[in-house]
């Protein structure tokens, strides 16, 4: 940590508390739900709802972030998913619920933009490669250990959710009582568009692991804590599962990644599509036999589930040019973020049918689709002359697959990160006074000598 940019060690405390506070409320939602009786089918819809919302912030915020700057979009959204965690526990009904949750996924997407934005702004060519690990461990860790603060107090009281709430307004405190400057702009380029039609021809595999990347994360997330109750798991086992299985992807983006630089990334993923497909029709089977069982299998099945979208994003970046990749990883994301929206009710309508097992059901089928999908493009391609491409080394992603500004930390390419630029030549009243603020600042430099603004926003 110590030979990072100082401003660094702050937003990863920020970090730590921002997904601490989401990995709880995010399995304590799927736990309360099954308890207050709620429908399968209503609990797929409000955790769609989320992903929903998840995808209009991302686009919404962004502007916001080049409008107003960093530091008051992360107040905004910080505070807005405090209050929607509170008002969780305060009034308990499906319908409001909904909105809360579409509501809580914008705030979600502004956080994580800023944070990505940020930390891709801090990273050099020199260290991107140790920012990007670093990143890596302390989201998945953090993800993890909030699931299982599930474990602190009674789910169906208001305490957890009120928790949630107090560790995302604590990921305000670093921002607020330290004077750093906000992520510096970079070159401006522009990248080169790629239409969705033409990445498909180049990396249709990749495409289509986006898609079923974003079904089956978000459907795991999203149900696994109700299956978890529906099957008769204590409180204690259900976090105790979600933190174990989300923890296995991040040993398993480093075996498999390295086994797909050396190998075709197709056949990797086939593979990988046919494990989900076998493990997901004998979890069911586990769950009767013993826990223990289940969690074994299941842990199989969500390495390959959470490394899905990291080896579609580096299949898909073999095979295209630099000046490509900023609006290919675009397509990338917006197609996951479909796959997001359809998945966890997608998979609420299964096990309305066939029970708490359709959930594993539902994965297993989008697996084996895919590995079919897979298999019908290697048999269709023998025999073929075709273009022959080195593969990039591939770098590990977060488990939550919803980075906007993670490419710029790629170290396979060189930084474009036009996203930054907030030197804009009209400015608002907001904008003006926070130029005159950062002036003024300016006029007393700190002990150090080092560059900062201020942080009144």
């Amino acid at each position: 940590m110590r030979s990072l940019p100082a401003t660094l060690p702050i937003l990863f405390v920020c970090e730590i508390s921002f997904l601490l506070g989401h990995g709880l409320i995010m399995t304590l939602l799927g736990v309360r739900m099954s308890l207050e009786g709620f429908p399968s089918q209503m609990a797929g819809l409000l955790m769609s709802s989320f992903s929903f919302g998840f995808v209009i912030g991302s686009y919404w915020l962004e502007k916001r972030i080049r409008a107003v700057g960093h530091i008051r979009v992360f107040a905004a959204c910080a505070a807005t998913l405090a209050v929607t965690a509170m008002l969780h526990g305060l009034w308990v009904n499906p319908w409001a619920w909904l909105v809360w949750r579409v509501f809580g996924g914008g705030a979600t997407a502004g956080l994580l933009m800023v944070m990505e934005s940020w930390v891709s702004g801090e990273s050099s060519n020199d260290n991107r490669g140790k920012v990007l690990g670093w990143y890596l461990v302390i989201s998945t860790l953090s993800l993890a250990g909030g699931q299982w603060l599930l474990n602190s107090a009674d789910p169906a009281t208001m305490v957890l959710f009120s928790l949630a709430g107090m560790l995302f307004a604590l990921s305000l405190v670093p921002l607020s009582i330290h004077r750093i400057h906000g992520p510096r702009a970079a070159q401006e380029l522009q990248p080169q568009k790629i239409k969705l039609k033409a990445l498909f021809k180049l990396a249709p595999v990749g495409l289509v692991g986006a898609f079923t990347a974003g079904l089956m994360v978000q459907a795991f997330f999203a149900m696994t804590p109700y299956y978890g109750q529906e099957i008769g798991l204590s409180t204690a086992q259900t976090a105790q599962f979600m933190a174990i299985t989300t923890l296995v992807a991040l040993f398993a983006q480093w075996g498999l990644g390295r086994l797909s630089d050396r190998i075709d990334r197709r056949k990797v993923i086939l593979a990988m599509a046919a494990i989900m497909a076998v493990s997901g029709a004998f979890i069911s089977v586990a769950a009767r036999v013993d826990y223990l069982m289940l969690l074994l299998v299941a842990s199989f099945h969500t390495a390959m589930l959470h490394t899905l979208y990291s080896l579609s994003l580096a299949h898909t970046n073999d095979w295209l040019k630099p000046e490509e990749i900023v609006a290919a990883n675009g397509k990338l994301m917006m197609t996951y973020g479909v796959g997001s929206i359809v998945g966890p009710f997608g998979a609420s309508l299964v096990m309305q049918v066939v029970g708490p097992d359709g959930l594993w059901f539902f994965l297993g089928a989008v697996a084996l689709t895919l590995a079919g999908f897979i298999a019908v493009r290697l048999l269709a391609g023998r025999g073929q002359v075709k273009e022959e491409v080195d593969q990039e080394p591939f770098v590990a992603m977060p488990v939550m697959e919803t980075q906007h500004y993670l490419n710029e930390l790629d170290p396979r390419h060189d930084p474009v990160q036009f996203e930054l630029d907030l030197q804009v030549d009209s400015l608002d009243h907001e904008d003006h006074y926070a130029r005159e603020a950062e002036a003024v600042g300016e006029e007393e430099p700190p002990a150090d000598g080092s560059e900062h603004a201020t942080s009144t926003a």
